[in-house]
């Protein structure tokens, strides 16, 4: 099956992969790995207690190591039976996972064999020195996985080309690193006693130390640039990219500051708790990243795994810091201080570390204050692509996969983040009992369903969500008045041109030549001249008469000169005389309006006079006008015939969907329905606020 790749808006590729169940059965073989990891550093740690074997966790920093060999194991077995089924989980995953797998077991077996070549060589069992030899070199690759893990966390591929060398140089730098130690002379220090490099070349130690010494230097240059690719990543990718990482960067940060930052005088317990919280929060990390479920025991074990280490980091700070100023005379005061300072941090620090931890696994569900207030800064401040940032917070606050706004009557999303995974949830979007949209949530990455705690939020974002939806659709609605207007204009600017071009114009040009041609035959003939002068004063009536058209097409000069109620009366009056429709005009003392609005009340009334007389068979109709301080209400009414069945304002013919634009251009309504006492009733609503 091929694998289809698709790039989601978060930044991150990912991929349609098999359904199929190989992962859920790689995820049970790496749970057995952990186990036989388990099982090995266990046995490792009890013959360091039990025995005289040196294993200096503290000194050599190896606390990671320690705990890698089931950590990493179990977090590829929960990355891969979390994705067994997901058909959009990233395609190059399973390598991550493997790699999850291979630090581990790398890192078990330098505990193991570590533990048993020091035992070995302080007993002479077999195998002692080779057990010796591998040992020495092979912690190397530790600090070479652990980069190579942050380079291709979360989804198993790089950031981008320009990272490509960065694998290659940690790959060069532990080869290198291995081949100084595995060949060089003399004593093979990690181990008590005098043992010699069993494979050492003497001839060649200057060339070694050389080589491991540009090894080294490689090694922190990839470091650097792998701390620089997961900033990137940070950076450049989405909101479910930050989320991810946010954590992973603290803790890569904390462990950056344990190794880097010297070391004052009595602080060296500090240091050291400090180096250990950093090395164990790690897989933590990695943890919080790859899983997110309600109900997870996970934010549990980091609260109290976050408490218990700050408090005893606390502990061995005041205690450490007293043994450094007051000497052995102030162990017992420190010690009396550290436990109160343990007791009065305790409360206030637990309420701090929940409500982090709450963030980092659940997002601002934890916190529905935060994301509620979020969304209104955003709908307050974003001027631009509004629904985008609204389904952006919504992904955010929820940790989904996919988030997007439908306008009402609409079948393509508004708005829209990440990409669809399945399992769509659609919340109405519900303003004054009116349904202005939906919200569309994807369901979880790690297929878990949305929670009561989620869906309360859900509601409650969901009511400021659809003021944000009904602003932009009253955005769309008036960009697309102001569009149309413009086309309007435009052809109406194209119909005047046409008929100056077409009529007008070549009219002038005839009167013209018609002008010449009766100066030349004057003095000649003037019975002709006067024949062609008397033709050319019909031509400009003609004339005349196309530039008072345009004039009247533009606007009607009875408004100017008699105003609208008067101007329609005229036009009644003018239907009269034809016997075609007896009308009779109300309306009070109307106060100055706004040209547009005379405009358009005269071009409706004239053609519902016009329809009353044309289509309807009318004897009689009224014309009545009312205004308050925001709009003037215009009602004609006949007693024809009435509407045919089916036709309405948006119908076709007699002009109806003619009036029904004029009135909607100005903000405003028609309405044309039938009078249950028979004929026809057109009431039309038009806005006064073009006059301010």
């Amino acid at each position: 099956m091929a694998r289809g790749l698709t790039r989601c808006d978060d930044g991150l590729v990912v991929g349609g992969y098999p359904r199929t169940r190989p992962r859920e059965t790689w995820a049970w073989a790496a749970v057995v790995v952990a186990g036989v990891n388990t099982v090995g550093v266990g046995v490792a740690l009890v013959v360091i207690v039990t025995t005289d074997v040196r294993f200096d966790i503290v000194e050599a920093g190896a606390w990671l190591t320690v705990v890698a060999g089931t950590a990493f194991p179990l977090l590829a077995a929960l990355m891969l039976h979390a994705n067994s089924d997901d058909t959009h989980s990233p395609t190059h995953l399973p390598r991550l996972a493997w790699l999850f797998v291979g630090f581990g077991v790398l890192c078990a077996g330098t505990v193991v064999v570590h533990t048993y070549a020091d035992y070995a060589l302080r007993r002479a069992e077999p195998l002692a020195y080779p057990a010796a030899w591998v040992a020495s070199w092979v912690w190397v690759g530790a600090p070479g996985g652990f980069l190579l893990i942050l380079l291709l966390f979360p989804t198993g591929e790089l950031t981008g080309p320009r990272w490509r060398v960065v694998p290659v140089g940690i790959g060069a730098g532990c080869a290198a690193m291995c081949l100084a130690i595995a060949l060089g002379p003399g004593d093979m220090t990690d181990f008590t006693g005098n043992h010699q490099n069993p494979l050492g070349v003497a001839s060649a130690k200057a060339a070694l130390h050389a080589v491991g010494t540009a090894g080294v230097a490689l090694l922190v240059v990839c470091a650097a640039a792998t701390v620089g690719s997961v900033g990137w990543r940070y950076r450049s990718g989405g909101p479910a990219v930050r989320d991810q990482l946010r954590l992973l960067l603290f803790t890569v940060a904390l462990m950056g500051v344990a190794i880097a930052l010297p070391v004052p005088d009595g602080w060296a317990v500090a240091s050291v708790a400090l180096f250990a919280v950093a090395s164990l929060l790690i897989p933590v990390a990695l943890g919080v990243a790859l899983v997110r479920r309600d109900r997870l025991v996970l934010p549990r074990v980091l609260v109290f795994g976050l408490l218990s280490t700050l408090l005893l980091t606390a502990y061995l700070a005041v205690v450490g810091l007293a043994a450094a100023l007051f000497g052995a005379r102030g162990d017992r005061i420190a010690s009396l201080v550290g436990v109160g300072v343990v007791a009065v941090a305790a409360a206030p620090l637990r309420t701090r570390i929940q409500r982090g931890v709450d963030l980092v696994v659940y997002g601002d569900r934890g916190n529905p204050y935060h994301a509620l207030s979020d969304l209104g800064r955003l709908t307050a401040e974003t001027r631009n692509d509004l629904l985008g940032e609204v389904v952006r917070a919504v992904a955010h606050a929820l940790r989904c996969p996919y988030a997007a706004v439908m306008l009402a009557g609409d079948t393509v999303p508004a708005a829209a983040v990440g990409t669809p995974i399945g399992g769509e949830v659609t919340v109405p979007l519900l303003l004054r009992g009116r349904e202005v949209g939906a919200l569309v949530l994807s369901r979880r990455s790690d297929g878990s369903a949305y929670s009561a705690r989620d869906m309360a939020l859900v509601l409650d974002l969901a009511r400021h969500i659809a003021v944000a939806v009904h602003a932009a659709a009253l955005t769309a609605d008036l960009q697309r008045s102001r569009e149309q207007l413009v086309i309007a204009r435009e052809e109406e600017r194209r119909r005047i041109r046409r008929d100056l071009h077409d009529g007008l114009g070549p009219a002038l040009a005839g009167i013209a030549l018609g002008l010449d041609a009766a100066r030349n035959t004057l003095a000649g003939d003037p019975d002709g001249a006067t024949a062609v002068l008397a033709e050319l004063k019909d031509e400009v009536r003609l004339s005349i008469a196309d530039v008072r058209r345009l004039i009247y097409d533009l606007r009607p000069p009875a408004l100017d000169r008699l105003g609208l109620v008067p101007a329609v009366e005229e036009y009644a009056a003018r239907l009269a005389e034809r016997g075609a429709l007896t009308v009779q005009v109300s309306a009070p003392a109307l106060p100055p309006l706004p040209a547009a609005v005379e405009v358009a009340a005269y071009r409706i009334a004239t053609e519902a006079l016009t329809n009353a007389a044309r289509h309807s068979h009318a004897r009689c109709s009224t014309v009545s006008f009312d205004i308050d301080d925001r709009r003037l209400r215009l009602e004609v009414e006949d007693d024809g015939v009435g509407l045919r069945e089916g036709r309405n304002a948006n119908g076709d013919g007699l002009g109806l969907e003619a009036m029904a634009e004029r009135a909607a251009e100005l903000g405003g309504t028609c309405t044309v329905s039938s009078r249950t006492r028979g004929g026809t009733s057109v009431t039309v609503m038009l806005p006064l606020r073009s006059q301010s």
